[in-house]
């Protein structure tokens, strides 16, 4: 007997309320057997939902097999999961398709759970299922979308980076036609500006997450990159880089930004940090609390005496100002056995 203040229940009573409480419930109940094999359980009960869902009555799954409900469908690997779990003893909870009696699939998120006698002994399987057809079908639909959608903004970043190199194949163009010393400076710069940002476009093509990147890939392709285009303009003596940054991801508005502020570091100190003998530039790019560090320095002459960074007519020091500014970033240079530059800024979520 079951006593308290209000109620006076005997174990038999309690049974009955249980036993409806489970046949009317909108879950799927199957009670199996727990037999010597996993995969030669017989059902001994199933409960009004799963009839109605499965089109199967009572009378026409008692003493058979749960794989009747599998079909072309239903996913071997859980499966395969869903047997190895039960070998051990442990709960299991899945998903996959089952099939209605006339062959209609649909799909299923359930459990299963041991059944304990007074003695603590397993007894049976007891399965809780609930048909999630709808919900799959949605998620399938905004899978479906989400991709459409990356496959466009694919296309976007593989059109725009096309129309970059067009533009930087015209200053190359005009590069190799000009006598100018001058001239081909200036166009291989702004040549090397336009790549900075078509680069950004091809990772973003390349990757399947296409609001960010990783700054190690980029940047280092980016280095190489500017280094070969300036040592072909300008016929300067090699230089060498010792590279340190580490696999950062960050979203695009600000890997914009940071590659173009390095790319007129290293062509700065490629152009008028070395004599004919060349020199070593250092590159650390890291991030800590959410904050991201960028060191860029050389061993060269160091910066002009008396130049004010901030009031320079530079246009390379004025981009970079600007660029830092879009970053909300804090930077400063300093010159001591050549130059070098310091900026931080809050990685933006």
């Amino acid at each position: 007997m079951f006593n308290d203040k209000k109620y006076n229940i005997t174990k038999e009573k309690l049974s009955e309320i249980l036993l409806e409480a489970i046949e009317n419930t909108k879950e799927m109940i199957l009670v199996t057997t727990i037999p010597e094999n996993i995969g030669d359980e017989e059902i001994i009960f199933v409960n009004k939902a799963f009839e109605e869902v499965t089109q199967y009555s009572e009378d026409e799954v008692l003493g058979k097999s749960p794989s009747l409900l599998q079909g072309p469908k239903t996913e071997q690997e859980v499966i395969d999961d869903l047997v190895a779990t039960l070998e051990k003893g442990e709960h299991w909870e899945g998903e996959t398709f089952n099939y209605k009696k006339d062959g209609t699939p649909f799909r299923v998120s359930w459990s299963i759970d041991k059944i304990k006698n007074d003695q603590g002994i397993p007894t049976h399987y007891v399965s809780v299922q609930r048909n999630i057809t709808e919900e799959y079908e949605r998620r399938q639909r905004l899978e479906e979308i989400v991709e459409d959608r990356e496959m466009l903004i694919k296309e976007t970043h593989h059109r725009i980076k096309n129309n970059l190199a067009t533009i930087s194949g015209l200053l190359e163009l005009q590069v190799l036609k000009s006598d100018s010393e001058e001239v081909k400076s200036v166009l291989g710069e702004s040549m090397n500006r336009v790549k900075s940002i078509a680069s950004i476009h091809e990772k973003l093509y390349e990757t399947k997450g296409l609001a960010s990147i990783t700054l190690d890939d980029y940047l280092e392709d980016l280095i190489r990159q500017v280094d070969s285009s300036i040592e072909n303009i300008d016929g300067l003596s090699e230089i060498d880089f010792e590279i340190d940054i580490k696999p950062i991801s960050i979203r695009t508005r600000q890997a914009v930004p940071l590659g173009l502020i390095i790319n007129e570091l290293v062509t700065n100190a490629h152009k008028h940090a070395f004599d004919e003998d060349g020199g070593t530039i250092s590159i650390r790019c890291t991030e800590e609390n959410n904050t991201i560090s960028l060191e860029v320095k050389d061993n060269g002459r160091g910066l002009p005496e008396g130049l004010d960074v901030e009031s320079s007519q530079s246009l390379g020091l004025k981009l970079i100002n600007s660029l830092a500014n879009q970053l909300e970033a804090e930077y400063s240079f300093s010159s001591d056995n050549g130059t070098q530059f310091t900026m931080t800024f809050e990685k933006k979520h």
